[in-house]
């Protein structure tokens, strides 16, 4: 009777090519007149009182966002109430300090006029003959989702100048080798909607493993990827990993660029376990990791286990195998029978 050494096998079970990407904040600011053509009059020589029909136009390029406007009027250093010269739709807007709040969420492939008309102020001609007039429009956009509508403290970066698909969902295809049916269980569409993270994005995907072989098994997760630029594996670099088991304990913490070969426990035969897998982008994250596209491949694997180093969890299991305890039963009764049969044979030689 003996109980088997270590086994250097292993075995790669699948492994599924997952896309991601990230999307951005995309705003233009175009003007037109009152027939929706462009503008065209900058330096038109202007009088007091003069009507101008001036329509500044925001356009969301990309993901659905707020915005917000400053507006500015002056004539050389003389700045003017804005209100009082400029004609628009101010029931849309939420005026704050120096900006008006658009209070709903600029759509994707949306646009908004900020207003329709600008008066030049009937001041003294004289005065102001020959003097420059401006109005400085300045829009800001920030993503709708994950964000709590709290502007204070927020840092307006320019937008990445990088072409990115918007609609890109991202992609995965499951290939199985040899008997992985019999192991793990992943989703058709296993982490799909990695296209377009964006800051304070998680997406989850359940992980079920069965082992259904007839050894005692250790499972294993390694991220790889091919040639990536510097900016992709930042952003890899950046994306949260963390997978638990199913009464919440911490398995693997750590990120999409890291190789390492992350232990997902010891399985029994017969045994199995569902994990929570997470992927985070950090609400942190700003347009420096925006536009960017990415694959990666999810290797799932195993290695039969040495039973005298096996790794958590334990899956519920007793702390000695019911192998070791029929051996032990065994060996018990056969020290009892021997003994017995010992006693026997003085009897048989006393009587003698």
């Amino acid at each position: 009777m003996s109980i088997s050494g270590i086994y250097a096998l292993s075995e790669e079970l699948n492994h599924t090519e997952s896309g991601l990407s990230t999307s951005a904040v995309d705003i233009e600011l175009k003007e037109y007149n009152s027939n929706d053509e462009p503008f065209s009059e900058d330096g038109k020589g202007v009088l007091p009182g003069e009507e101008i029909s001036l329509i500044p136009r925001v356009n969301n390029l990309g993901i659905d966002c707020y915005i917000r406007t400053k507006i500015t009027y002056t004539i050389d250093d003389t700045l003017f109430n804005e209100l009082d010269y400029i004609e628009g739709n101010y029931a849309s807007w939420n005026k704050e300090g120096d900006y008006y709040y658009y209070a709903s969420v600029l759509n994707k492939d949306e646009s908004i006029d900020l207003f329709n008309k600008l008066v030049i102020p009937n001041i003294d001609a004289e005065a102001y003959q020959g003097k420059l007039i401006k109005v400085n429009i300045i829009v800001d956009a920030i993503q709708a989702k994950n964000f709590d509508g709290d502007w204070e403290g927020i840092e307006i970066k320019k937008s990445i100048n990088r072409s990115y698909n918007i609609d890109y969902n991202g992609e995965s295809s499951v290939v199985y080798e040899d008997d992985a049916q019999h192991h793990i269980k992943l989703d058709d569409n296993y982490f799909e909607n990695l296209g377009n993270l964006l800051p304070g994005d998680s997406e989850f995907e359940n992980v079920i493993i069965s082992n259904r072989s007839k050894n005692d098994n250790i499972y294993y997760l390694t991220i790889d990827y091919g040639d990536l630029s510097d900016e992709e594996l930042k952003l890899l670099g950046k994306i949260k990993l963390l997978i638990k088991d199913s009464e919440g304990n911490t398995l693997v913490d750590s990120n999409l660029k890291d190789k390492t070969k992350h232990s997902l426990g010891f399985y029994k035969s017969g045994k199995g376990e569902t994990l929570k897998v997470e992927v985070t982008l950090p609400i942190d994250s700003d347009n420096e990791y925006s536009k960017l596209l990415a694959k990666i491949t999810w290797k799932y694997s195993y290695e039969v286990a040495n039973y005298h180093d096996r790794e958590k969890p334990n899956t519920g299991d007793l702390h000695f195998s019911l192998s070791i305890a029929v051996f032990l039963i065994s060996a018990l009764g056969f020290l009892i029978v021997l003994i017995l049969a010992f006693k026997d044979t003085d009897n048989i030689e006393k009587n003698n």
